[in-house]
């Protein structure tokens, strides 16, 4: 895998190589610039870490299976600001950064030209999964990169038996991406199972060289754990990372199979051209097909382990991926246009240039907060369904650890959490909010028919009809009705 590296390119070569992906991860990222509807999970995320500066403690008094990374992450960004360019703009910089591992992971398996295809076509391809904006691996895709190639780099000394701290830093990496969600444990897996083997080239004994990288795969975690151990709260912990996992149900639509289908023709010249890199057995790289393969297959494996195929479930997988590709890709005539074809694929049927969509979003965001600040300067605010930025833009948060409505409306969420839902929406009505958002005839089989009577009935027997309002999110357009002048008796 580590053939003898081409002459070195001149130094601004690489300075011009940065520029570009950052431009262009610019590019396709400026339409959701500023955008407060952007993707309902990011918005929660942003509220959450909003709300964690008022001294609370993520899985004790703001629920989510998400890991603490995640919420760390979060808890960081919203210092910046309450405007989503907080967390908009360090995500356009991870989305580049990650980029750029890409491409210095793929120059060892395919030409520069290639290297650069593979990594530009990455940030084409996060916006048509969802991940235009802050959704979850847009940012840890950047450490199991990372994690990628330091163990990469470490593959001669551990082929000799010995452990660099660059093997341990990237064990650290992969272990830190599994803290922001838990499906990464299966690409972490493979990198450790890759460094295991590499170790084993050597011929001495592997154990304790073995355990060396486990203990820093575990570290993150373990540094976590024991902080909420401190606290004394670390069964809450356990509950979200393990048995909330265990009890929530897969999406039971029987679509899922069709909405799988749907990712893969989404994505078809990514996998086409990853397929084609992984398989051709001539060319740079040939060594390093097998990693490949393994990559794309832990990759694969995360994505299945829960079944519901959403856009932004793909979007880990695009790592590895893009790779795979930039091997197919390699040649500088044909390979630079089959790449620019499948990156203005990507762009064409992706959101990334849906301007007028994402203007549109952004204006009835800020009219609908206008409005309801108008009419009632200080609310008891409820999203029941709708977006979760409300409640940092209107500063009120209902009181329960289900911030995420998501877990208040939607079937599968029913009981998920160590909570009973059904309390959770009593104990909120209960709080007397003075306006109630929810979705417009909605199906009734999309909505937890143990909550959704209560709100709806709060909202028809104690408040009045405010507005209706369209709201734009990435994929989809709601209407929101918005219900004021809540009365408790009225």
């Amino acid at each position: 895998m580590d053939a003898a590296p081409p002459a070195p390119p001149p130094r601004w070569t690489a300075w011009a190589e940065a520029g570009w992906l950052l431009a262009f991860a610019l590019l396709t990222r400026w339409s959701a610039l500023g955008d407060a509807g952007y993707f309902n999970d990011e918005l929660f995320y942003f509220a959450a870490g909003q709300h964690l500066h008022d001294g609370l403690l993520p899985y004790v008094d703001v629920w989510d299976r998400k890991g603490p990374g995640l919420f760390l992450t979060y808890y960081l960004l919203a210092a910046l600001g309450n405007s989503p360019l907080a967390y908009q703009i360090p995500a356009l910089l991870f989305a580049a950064a990650t980029a750029w591992c890409i491409r210095t992971i793929a120059l060892r398996f395919a030409s520069r030209t290639g290297a650069m295809v593979g990594a530009t076509l990455y940030l084409a391809a996060l916006p048509m999964f969802g991940g235009g904006s802050g959704q979850t691996p847009v940012f840890y895709n950047l450490w199991m990169a990372l994690a990628a190639l330091l163990v990469l780099r470490a593959g001669p000394a551990l082929r000799e038996g010995r452990t660099p701290p660059g093997a341990l830093l990237a064990m650290a990496s992969a272990g830190f991406a599994i803290t922001y969600k838990q499906t990464a444990l299966f690409e972490a897996g493979f990198l450790g199972l890759w460094a295991v083997w590499q170790l084993r080239q050597s011929g001495r004994a592997a154990l304790l060289p073995a355990a060396r990288l486990a203990l820093a795969g575990i570290a993150p975690f373990a540094l976590f754990a024991l902080a909420f151990v401190a606290l004394g709260h670390f069964p809450e912990l356990r509950d979200a990372m393990i048995d909330a996992n265990l009890r929530k149900e897969n999406n039971p639509t029987g679509d899922q199979l069709a909405r799988a289908g749907r990712l893969l023709f989404m994505g078809w010249p990514i996998v086409l051209a990853a397929a084609i890199g992984i398989s051709w057995p001539r060319g740079p790289g040939r060594e390093g097909r097998g990693f490949l393969a393994g990559w794309v297959l832990a990759g694969l494996i995360g994505v299945a382990a829960v079944p519901n195929y959403y856009e932004h479930y793909a979007l880990p997988l695009l790592v590895p991926l893009c790779i795979a590709a930039a091997r197919a890709l390699r040649h500088e005539l044909w390979g630079l246009g089959a790449g620019a074809l499948a990156v203005l694929y990507c762009l064409a049927v992706g959101p990334a240039f849906n301007l007028t969509d994402r203007a549109q979003s952004r204006a009835a965001i800020a009219a609908l907060e206008a409005e309801i600040r108008a009419r009632d300067p200080q609310p008891r605010l409820f999203v029941y369904q709708g977006p979760m930025s409300l409640y940092n833009r209107l500063g009120s948060y209902p009181p329960s650890p289900l911030l995420d409505n998501f877990h208040l409306y939607f079937p599968p969420e029913d009981n998920a959490s160590r909570l009973d839902t059904r309390a959770e929406v009593e104990r909120i009505l209960r709080w007397q909010p003075s306006v109630v958002i929810v979705f417009a005839d909605w199906p009734a089989e999309e909505e937890n028919q143990r909550t959704a009577p209560l709100v709806r009935a709060y909202a028809a027997q104690h408040c009045q009809l405010w507005l209706r309002r369209p709201w734009r999110e990435v994929f989809r357009t709601y209407t929101l009705e918005v219900h004021g002048d809540c009365r408790a008796g009225g």
